[in-house]
């Protein structure tokens, strides 16, 4: 099985649930994949933070918006790629995907640093 899971308002600001979620997953011998969209400026930052945090996954996925607005649309073209798109996983019935919902942040913020 694969898990994706949103870095930017779910890994980052709920670390310990995903470390032992994504711990728990890798030990049972499935993969866990973290995507992100974000602006140039961080291109090439999420793997180390998800380090950093802790998380253990079998790969960070970086997907690169202009605006933030393209945010959704990337991660889903990669999801695609990685035959890991919630609806039609669900559609299955044999897989159960869930969504995590995350603060009224939006994908702006994932571009300034935490103050």
């Amino acid at each position: 099985m694969k898990t994706g899971l949103d870095y930017w308002n779910v890994c980052s600001h709920h670390p310990d649930y995903f470390r032992e979620l994504a711990a728990a997953l890798l030990a049972a011998g499935h993969e866990v994949h973290v995507i992100s969209a974000i602006g140039r400026n961080r291109s090439g930052t999420i793997a180390a933070e998800v380090a950093a945090l802790g998380i253990p996954v079998t790969a960070v996925h970086e997907v690169t918006f202009r605006h933030p607005r393209e945010s959704p649309a990337l991660k889903t073209a990669e999801c695609l790629r990685l035959d890991d798109v919630c609806r039609e996983m669900t559609a299955t019935g044999k897989i159960l995907a869930l969504r995590v919902t995350r603060p009224a942040r939006g994908d702006i913020a994932a571009e300034r640093p935490a103050s």
